[in-house]
């Protein structure tokens, strides 16, 4: 064996640990991007305009938006009915009077009760 063999022998096995640490950076890199990747495509799944959380906003919006629609509506039926029943109806414009504002007729008295509560 001389010192040609030996050269060629180290340097084989210095290029073959070479080869095997590249091939080693190489795929570490390759799956470093893999999932540099796949985060991104999360971030872009559950983030953004057509993202997850933005789209659960909205679909909580849409819910309070309806039940706001809803108790408007029934306002606006129940204004309608009670302007319907100020023009039509004489015992209501005195049930209001007496109810809720609390007026009387002359020589009338009105006692308020407490009731116990429970």
């Amino acid at each position: 064996m001389g010192a040609t063999d030996l050269r060629k022998k180290v340097t084989r096995r210095l290029l073959n640990r070479l080869a095997e640490h590249e091939r080693g950076f190489r795929q570490k890199t390759v799956r470093l991007i893999i999932y540099l990747a796949a985060f991104y495509l999360v971030y872009l799944f559950c983030t953004g305009d057509y993202g997850l959380f933005r789209i659960y906003r909205l679909t909580c919006r849409r819910e309070a938006l309806k039940n706001e629609y809803i108790s408007i509506v029934a306002e606006a039926v129940d204004c309608s009915y009670r302007l319907r029943r100020f023009g039509t109806d004489p015992h209501f414009v005195e049930w209001l009077a007496r109810t809720k504002y609390g007026f009387s007729r002359p020589n009338e008295t009105i006692y308020h009760l407490k009731l116990p509560s429970r």
